[in-house]
């Protein structure tokens, strides 16, 4: 049996030789073939070889030598015997062997074709040097691999990156919101004498004029040049709102509680430009000029006890502005009482001789609700002579008690 397959594992190897055609194994091939011109293709058999064993080997054989003529398929190192074993099994006599020759009962249909063409075969066979198989290398990836590849990240990557994205916080929608259309803030806070506090930053709107407004009150002034503003307006409702405006529509409001309302009298005095106007108060008897004169040359401080204060709002510089005087007086708690005088008091100029002037006015008595009044003032001629229109008695006056 192990013969057999030797001859036939042979056959194939020879096989394989032909086809590559080398000029060195031809050479040595018909030296060898002048010398043993009979050489058959199996070692001698074992004498106890059974037609059963010889049948079984032959079909063997014959499958194995239908694969010979194929050179293009590999072969295994391992399953090739050394040049100088199969050379050593060989006899030095060849003869023709009986199992061979089997009876036809015994033998497979392709055994008679099989014999004549495994002698030449084997006697080449029995000299071949010995054939090196390289292992097979691991095929490249086609054309398939490579799509499927390509596809596996394309699907990746994008998913990686809207990973990164979403582990990121978002920003808070309102913040995102302001930030993205340069927002304007707005705080109104409750400072003493009833007055409010505005703070107003609008960074995208450096040196713009704007109008602040409240309660009928109403101013027009600058933003500084970072875009700020700070203002005290003297608060006229207990729930107390603040509204700025831009000069393109936009609008900000705020508002705040004024615990302190009650405590205070209050009058506002507004126009607007070019006219020039002024409100004096007389504090309990007071000369023009004397230290209870309060106006807009001697406006006082607002949180004084016995002592009422001036505020002056809006910016003369703009053209066409709003402008307001409002005189505030402590009464809740002052521990002075008596009668504070009112009068306005407007510059006869080339802008204004001549001409007709209103202004509004606005008064707040306590917790009652403010007053609001229209004034009509006819300016006289121009004469170049300038001088100011005195109007007494057009604010009633001021009755200040003392406080419990």
């Amino acid at each position: 049996m192990k013969r057999v397959r030797i001859v036939a594992i042979t056959a194939v190897a020879l096989g394989a030789a032909v086809t590559a055609g080398t000029k060195f194994q031809q050479a040595r091939e018909a030296a060898l073939l002048a010398a043993q011109p009979q050489a058959v293709a199996t070692a001698t058999p074992a004498p106890a070889a059974t037609p059963a064993a010889t049948s079984e080997s032959l079909a063997e054989a014959t499958s194995l030598t239908q694969l010979a003529p194929s050179a293009a398929a590999p072969v295994a190192e391992a399953d090739l015997p050394a040049p100088s074993l199969l050379a050593s099994r060989m006899p030095e006599q060849a003869t023709p062997q009986p199992a061979i020759a089997a009876p036809s009962s015994a033998v497979p249909a392709p055994a008679p074709v099989l014999a004549p063409a495994l002698a030449p075969r084997l006697s080449q066979a029995s000299v071949l040097p010995g054939v090196d198989v390289a292992t097979p290398a691991a095929p490249a990836p086609g054309p398939a691999t490579e799509t499927l590849r390509q596809i596996a990240e394309a699907e990746t990557l994008p998913q990686a990156a809207t990973d990164a994205v979403e582990a990121t916080p978002p920003l808070d929608p309102q913040l995102q919101a302001e930030l993205a259309a340069c927002a304007v803030w707005l705080v109104v806070t409750p400072a003493p004498g009833a007055m409010l506090e505005t703070s107003v930053y609008a960074p995208c709107d450096r040196d713009a004029v704007v109008t602040l407004s409240h309660a009928g009150l109403s101013f027009d002034t600058h933003l500084s040049a970072d875009g700020q503003l700070l203002a005290q307006i003297p608060a006229l409702t207990e729930v107390a709102q603040v509204t700025i405006r831009f000069a393109d529509g936009r609008e900000q409001s705020d508002e705040t509680p004024v615990a302190d309302l009650a405590t205070v009298e209050r009058v506002a005095l507004q126009w607007q430009a070019p006219a020039e106007m002024r409100l004096n108060a007389y504090e309990f008897g007071a000369g023009y000029g004397d230290a209870g004169h309060v106006y807009d040359l001697n406006p006082r401080t607002a949180g004084v006890t016995d002592q009422g204060f001036l505020t002056v709002l809006g910016d003369p510089s703009i053209t066409g502005s709003h402008l307001a005087q409002i005189y505030s007086y402590p009464r809740g708690e002052t521990p002075r009482s008596g009668r504070v005088a009112l009068e306005i008091e407007v510059p006869i100029t080339d802008a204004t001789c001549g001409r007709a002037l209103s202004a509004d006015t606005i008064e707040l008595h306590g917790t009652a609700a403010a007053q609001i009044r229209q004034i009509r003032l006819d300016m006289p001629s121009c004469d170049g002579q300038g001088g100011f229109l005195v109007l007494p008695g057009v604010l009633p006056d001021m009755q200040i008690a003392l406080s419990n």
